[in-house]
């Protein structure tokens, strides 16, 4: 707690979305790219030069994160429209061995896993918050084609798919749901009995509830208010529930080969077969248990993901 506030849950927070730590000789490295895939927003009515707020956006993040480290950060474009910021030490000073304690053994956003500071009932609610946003900013979309069959629109947390990450997800879903009260609709999972191949994990959370968390870059806010007052006005009495942790199976789904893959899947997932994304959550940890009565569910889980 003496090494962890508002700031650094931000900091973090990018870190673990797209974020490396880099050590070579003396010279100690931060790299967070930011996808420009995850930049580009769509909404119904605004209008605005995605471009420019994509750099003013890096730069008020630049700005909060100088101050916080004390050191220069430079924002490097590439012309595939990604954007990444360097932050570069000199030394092994408290700062870096801050961020090495709270992110422990892991360097790379491919093998990080929450902090347990975040899962601590005793840890401000607005510093889970700061992480859940700096892995939005850097991780989350929010565009039309992310909506619901029903017609309301979501924002999705992207994970990228490495051996050693899957079990992110299920943290993400639990510091959401367990901690801040703002509902998973499903995790989407890059997973061959899923229909997704080894793609990437995708956190679906409707807009309405995700506005306690929000984005930094004034772009990806002004769609997401948009799209949330587009939804509180169509959908008056939509009710947000978080997932259950189990829903009723009404299909089961052929086998795969690739269920035996050792290059992408944990051994707690590899060899073994999945008719439903909950049962993956479960495998890698979800620990919700909903009463008999409540396992039928409102939703079909099969028809829940739009194809792009």
């Amino acid at each position: 707690m003496d090494y962890f506030d508002a700031d650094v849950a931000y900091l973090v927070g990018l870190i673990v979305a797209r974020g490396q730590l880099i050590e070579q000789g003396e010279e100690r490295r931060i790299l967070v790219e930011f996808p420009g895939s995850t930049l580009q927003v769509e909404g119904t009515h605004s209008a605005f030069d995605q471009p420019t707020e994509i750099k003013l956006g890096l730069v008020d993040i630049a700005w909060r994160l100088r101050n916080l480290l004390e050191t220069d950060i430079d924002i490097i474009s590439s012309t595939h429209g990604n954007h990444t910021l360097l932050v570069r030490f000199h030394r092994n000073n408290m700062i870096w061995r801050n961020l090495r304690l709270i992110l422990g053994s892991a360097t790379h956003f491919g093998t990080f896993t929450l902090p347990n500071v975040l899962f601590d009932r005793d840890t401000p609610l607005e510093w889970k918050h700061e992480f859940l946003r700096g892995f939005a900013d850097v991780a989350g979309n929010i565009r039309r084609a992310n909506r619901y069959v029903d017609g309301r629109n979501r924002v999705r947390l992207d994970v990228l798919n490495y051996k050693d990450n899957w079990r992110l997800p299920v943290q993400l879903c639990e510091l959401l749901q367990d901690h801040l009260s703002i509902p998973v609709q499903l995790i989407a999972w890059g997973h061959p009995n899923m229909g997704r191949d080894f793609r990437e994990h995708q956190l679906n959370i409707f807009a309405v509830p995700f506005r306690k968390i929000g984005f930094t870059f004034r772009h990806k806010q002004i769609v997401l208010e948009e799209l949330a007052q587009e939804d509180e006005k169509n959908f008056p009495n939509a009710q947000y529930m978080p997932c259950p942790g189990e829903r009723a199976l009404r299909r089961t789904k052929e086998s795969d080969e690739r269920e035996a893959d050792t290059l992408h899947l944990p051994p707690k997932l590899c060899g073994k077969h999945f008719d439903a994304y909950w049962q993956i959550c479960r495998q890698l940890g979800c620990r919700k248990r909903p009463a008999v009565q409540d396992i039928s569910y409102e939703e079909d889980v099969e028809q829940e993901v739009i194809p792009e």
